[in-house]
C-alpha cells in the first residue's frame, strides 16, 4: 500500500462542517484504489475519519474546514480507524496531537500507543448508539456521543467499523462499498476526484488501464462489484447490514473512488439487497 511522495491531495466542502480530502492510493504495488480522509468539525472539535499522512496537504484541509488559513495546529481530539486496513497514518496524527483520543475495533493493535475507545466483537453486527458507547464502549466526551453512531461488521475481511454522522446524514465507510467505477475518464462521463489534475495527473487521465483493468468493476451497479463487497462482508454480516440501512444517510463517503452523493440509500441496498 502506496502514498505518492510528495503527496497531493484535493479537498473539499461536503457540508458546513465535513471536508473530504482525497489522493491517490496504489494497492498491491500495481492497482489504483485511492485514498480519502474526512475532517468533522462539532463546535471546534475535529473528528478526523480514516487518516492520511499528517503533513502539509492534511493541514491545507484541516484549514478549509476551520476557516483559519493560518494555522498549522488545531484542535484534533480524535481518530476513528474504519477499519483493519487503514491504521498507516495513525502514528503520524499521534505525533502532532497525542491527546487525541482513537475510536476503533480491538482487532487493531499498535506497538507504541493503545486505542483509547475499544469496540469488541461482542458488540458487533448491532447498532452502537450513545448509551452502548457511553455504557458498553466508555467514550465519554459529547462530541461522539451526541453526533455519532457506529456499526462494527466483525466478520467482514477487513474488520469493518462502520460510521454515521446523524447531523450531516453522512455514513462513512472504508472498504464496505468502493466506487471506483466501470466509466472513469475514458468516457469523461465520471473524473476520479482522487486521480484528476487537482491531484497531479493530466486531464483525461485514465486510472483503470494496465494493471488496474480490473478496478474498474469494484463499483456498486457492476455485478462483479457487488459480488465482491458481498464475499467481502460475509453472510454472518446480514445483521449489521440491516441495521446500517436503517440509518437516515443522504450520502455515503468511502475510501476508494468517488464518493456517492445521490441516491446513497438505494445504491447501498442494491449492493446488499439480500440482507436490507
Amino acid at each position: 500500500m502506496v502514498y505518492p511522495v510528495p503527496l497531493i491531495t484535493t479537498s473539499r466542502k461536503i457540508t458546513d462542517n465535513v471536508v473530504i480530502t482525497s489522493s491517490p492510493f496504489l494497492r498491491g504495488g500495481y492497482f489504483n484504489f485511492g485514498a480519502r480522509m474526512a475532517l468533522i468539525n462539532h463546535n471546534g472539535s475535529i473528528v478526523v475519519w480514516s487518516a492520511m499522512p499528517y503533513g502539509p496537504e492534511v493541514i491545507k484541509g484541516l484549514q478549509l474546514l476551520t476557516g483559519d488559513l493560518k494555522a498549522d495546529k488545531f484542535n484534533v481530539t480524535h481518530l476513528i480507524i474504519p477499519d483493519n486496513e487503514h491504521t498507516m497514518a495513525i502514528k503520524s496524527f499521534k505525533e502532532v496531537y497525542p491527546e487525541a483520543k482513537i475510536i476503533g475495533s480491538d482487532s487493531v493493535t499498535f506497538d507504541k500507543f493503545e486505542i483509547d475507545y475499544k469496540i469488541p466483537e461482542t458488540l458487533g453486527n448491532q447498532l452502537l448508539s450513545k448509551k452502548e458507547l457511553s455504557t458498553d464502549v466508555g467514550i465519554k466526551e459529547d462530541t461522539i456521543l451526541n453526533n455519532f453512531e457506529f456499526v462494527f461488521l466483525p466478520f467482514h475481511a477487513n474488520k469493518e467499523l462502520v460510521v454515521y454522522e446523524s447531523n450531516s446524514k453522512i455514513l462513512f465507510e472504508a472498504d464496505l462499498i468502493f466506487n471506483l467505477g466501470a466509466e472513469g475518464t475514458t468516457t469523461g462521463k465520471v473524473v476520479s476526484e482522487q486521480y484528476s489534475p487537482q491531484t497531479g495527473y493530466p486531464k483525461g487521465f485514465n486510472p483503470h488501464s494496465g494493471w488496474s483493468f480490473l478496478t474498474r468493476f469494484l463499483q456498486p451497479h457492476s455485478s462483479l462489484g457487488t459480488f465482491f463487497f458481498n464475499l467481502l462482508a460475509s453472510k454472518k454480516s446480514g445483521p449489521g447490514l440491516k441495521a446500517i440501512y436503517g440509518w437516515n444517510f443522504e450520502k455515503i463517503v468511502l475510501c476508494h473512488g468517488n464518493i456517492i452523493e445521490k441516491d446513497a440509500k438505494s445504491t447501498f441496498k442494491h449492493v446488499f439487497k439480500s440482507y436490507v
